[in-house]
């Protein structure tokens, strides 16, 4: 395949929401990046993905996640961190085709539908993409007013392919690439890891990861107190001023322990989530909140 053309998909959208009909214009582009927005793929990605599948198609998908991202955001201002998403997009409309759709899905979370594309073709154009935002030097200014560049970016990308059969719809092509971004992300991020259904469903098994992460768990549902700090701290970054009136008193020395297991740390005077915690809260959190708004809902 050629992957010479530094065209974006503009030549090949359609000129009209498929829902609306109404013309495609700023509603589907993300400001900041220039590229499709979620509405905009929303409308365009599962249009391709349909005319993949009436022609028998390979077509591909790249998530892209940008490593640390955060850390960008908290340390030099999130006008900083727009500045690095803004150079990221640039990469990867340099390594796209014009029948490709690019999206800036949300946050740093980059989405990329390649049509015609086997698994093998998309990971050297994934490949590509993470020498290039590796590559990059950004110059930014702080929230404290000074210039610097930033440079050593790295990138997770999850990468799948099928041609889609008739009862295949596009969100059964985004969960195999985003357990293959998973994997990346648990083998050490800065790396591209194409999907494999069979090393997918060997890694359910436990490991000792996931038995700590269970026996913390189960600790944490035994205590009146590790559930409803994490749940407060699921939504951002907190003082103790702000938890003890909700919490009582005892909620120092929570936090305490939530810092010695890893769950949390403390920046300045305020306690967030490690990235670790919140990785693993995302898939347990539901059940922990319902369990703290359950107790809570007793204790009143």
């Amino acid at each position: 395949m050629n992957y010479g053309s530094l065209r974006l998909h503009e030549e090949s959208a359609p000129s009209r929401c498929g829902s609306c009909a109404q013309p495609v214009g700023a509603w589907a582009t993300d400001r900041l990046t220039g590229l499709l927005g979620r509405w905009g793929w929303d409308d365009q990605a599962p249009a391709l993905y349909r005319r993949a599948q009436r022609r028998w198609e390979q077509v591909a998908l790249l998530m892209i996640d940008l490593d640390r991202f955060k850390k960008i955001n908290d340390e030099y201002g999130h006008p900083a961190g727009d500045v690095v998403l803004s150079d990221v997009a640039d990469v990867l409309k340099t390594h796209t085709r014009s029948s490709d759709l690019v999206c800036r899905y949300g946050g740093d979370e980059f989405l990329v539908l390649l049509p015609r594309t086997t698994a093998g073709e998309a990971a050297v154009v994934a490949e590509r993409m993470l020498r290039g935002i590796r590559a990059l030097q950004t110059e930014i200014t702080t929230n404290d007013g000074y210039g610097m560049t930033l440079y050593g970016q790295t990138a997770s990308i999850g990468v799948a392919s099928h041609v889609p059969g008739a009862e295949d719809a596009l969100i059964d092509l985004v969960r195999d690439t985003d357990a293959a971004l998973q994997r990346a992300k648990r083998q050490g991020r800065a790396r591209v890891q194409v999907h494999d259904p069979s090393a997918s469903a060997s890694e359910r098994n436990p490991d000792t990861s996931a038995l700590h992460h269970l026996l913390v768990l189960q600790d944490l549902m035994s205590s009146d107190q590790l559930p409803h700090v994490l749940v407060a701290l699921s939504d951002g970054a907190k003082a103790l001023e702000e938890l003890a009136p909700m919490l009582g008193p005892e909620v120092h020395s929570t936090l305490e322990r939530l810092q010695h297991n890893g769950f949390v740390h403390r920046r300045a005077s305020r306690y967030e989530l490690t990235a670790a915690a919140r990785e693993w809260l995302a898939d347990v959190l539901p059940v922990v909140a319902a369990w703290a708004n359950r107790h809570l809902g007793h204790a009143h």
